[in-house]
């Protein structure tokens, strides 16, 4: 097996079922039903899930799908993981179950990886679109070229931070999981913490010619929160604990935030109080390291007017 596209699912049946069309056509068109497997976690859903998938499983059986269903909901991390261990192929690759792929996309995936085996980690573009398929503004690299950077500190220290969007991401399987549990990386942005692994494992292709497609509930549709710091202390255990040294995690620490201050900024509608609490829970969060508390103060304060005068020009 070539190739795993693991889907956590939780009560998207619509979008799932429209996932799983375009992928199934994808797979058939390119012949590659014996080397592609997809892989579906059903977290509890309390919608027809179930129902659609069993469907699918008896309509296609040279598709190579895998169907599981969790007897309670163990929340996305766990269910990502579940998804992980159980696939058999020599690369995986995450896809929300809302979030689509470009068939063209795919299939450079598939003939990129059956003839560059140093490749660890394949990076997508993204553009926004929201819940009826139509397009937003926002996304991420969709303007830049194709980009090969070979495994090192360095690959991981200016790509690791995009793994914090899971659709698309190609990783080689092995050693991925084993390193997430053995090193007891805990948090919601796992996905940091595979692509950090890859790249420092092996080189990486930043695959940007056709951007995954990424579905925004938009705000009023979020069950969650960033809580007081914007989530960073999340995001931070993964740098904490990759096998690298403590300037190194400092540095991935601080670059991470340059390139998301807005989860700082995010607190500006609170005042002057909630800003500066929340700048002094991200100085301060548990998982931030000894190198990012002693420059962050001046990095945090430089990106924020940096980007203040930016918007003033423009």
């Amino acid at each position: 097996m070539k190739l795993s596209i693991l889907i956590p699912t939780y009560n998207r049946s619509k979008f799932l079922l429209k996932n799983l069309e375009s992928l199934k056509s994808f797979i058939f068109k390119l012949k590659k039903f014996h080397e592609i497997e997809i892989i579906v976690s059903n977290n509890c859903s309390t919608d027809n899930t179930d129902q659609i998938i069993t469907s699918y499983l008896d309509n296609y059986p040279d598709l190579k799908l895998r169907y599981f269903s969790q007897n309670k909901n163990i929340g996305l991390q766990k269910n990502a993981l579940f998804v992980l261990n159980e696939a058999q192929g020599e690369y995986i690759m995450y896809l929300g179950d809302d979030d689509f792929l470009e068939f063209s996309y795919l299939k450079g995936v598939v003939e990129y990886i059956q003839t560059n085996t140093n490749v660890h980690c394949i990076i997508p573009s993204f553009v926004a679109i929201n819940t009826s398929g139509e397009s937003l503004e926002g996304g991420r690299d969709f303007n830049f070229a194709n980009k090969l950077t070979k495994g090192g500190f360095y690959n991981c220290f200016i790509n690791s931070w995009r793994g914090h969007q899971l659709s698309g991401l190609v990783l080689k399987r092995e050693g991925l999981y084993d390193s997430y549990i053995t090193h007891k990386v805990n948090n919601i942005y796992l996905f940091i913490y595979f692509v950090a692994y890859s790249c420092l494992h092996g080189n990486t292709y930043h695959f940007t010619k056709f951007p995954v497609k990424v579905t925004q509930p938009g705000q009023e549709n979020k069950d969650w929160g960033y809580g007081k710091d914007g989530l960073l202390n999340e995001v931070f255990d993964n740098y904490k604990k990759l096998n690298v040294n403590l300037l190194q995690k400092g540095l991935l620490q601080l670059y991470f935030y340059t390139k998301q201050s807005w989860r700082l900024e995010y607190y500006e509608n609170l005042g002057p109080k909630g800003f500066f609490n929340a700048f002094y829970c991200i100085w301060f969060s548990k998982n931030s390291t000894f190198f990012f508390r002693l420059f962050f103060p001046f990095v945090g304060l430089l990106v924020y007017f940096y980007r203040k005068m930016k918007n003033i020009l423009n």
